[in-house]
């Protein structure tokens, strides 16, 4: 059996990366925390994203809450390639050069420690260098199939 995106609860969030002048983003619902200062991202080989967290060695995770789904749908439904999805939104510049969304529940900033290839994916582990909690009124945005 071949599990989809549905099976398991997953919050969304939205993780960027700036590299050299090209900054690019996306939403995922892949991504946990390992330990009391690491998270783990799972990132498609297709990712202009992925590119530059590979790149700046950094990246940062912006946990979207439940009222933000037009948000994870911009990120996740077009392409850092031909679109720049940051325009789209308030974020700020975290101490390791990632965006981070101005207006999420908890923005993380993350240098690279660790990469491991996973099929096609790539996974990723960053220790948090800084984290704020920027909204209390909500909780998270929950992945589901039937939002995208």
């Amino acid at each position: 059996m071949k599990l989809r995106h549905d099976m398991l609860t997953h919050g969304v969030n939205i993780v960027c990366a700036t590299h050299d002048g090209r900054r690019a983003g996306l939403a995922v619902a892949w991504a946990t925390q390992v330990g009391v200062d690491h998270v783990l991202i799972c990132v498609g080989a297709q990712s202009a994203t992925r590119e530059l967290i590979l790149a700046s060695h950094a990246f940062g995770l912006s946990v979207l809450a439940s009222d933000q789904v037009g948000i994870a749908r911009a990120f996740g439904r077009q392409s850092s390639r031909t679109v720049d999805k940051l325009e789209q939104v308030a974020y700020h510049t975290a101490q390791t050069g990632s965006p981070l969304l101005d207006d999420c529940m908890v923005a993380l900033d993350c240098r690279v420690v660790q990469v491991s290839d996973f099929g096609r994916e790539k996974l990723i582990v960053g220790q948090v260098v800084a984290a704020e909690r920027c909204r209390t009124d909500d909780g998270p945005l929950i992945y589901r199939q039937d939002d995208y």
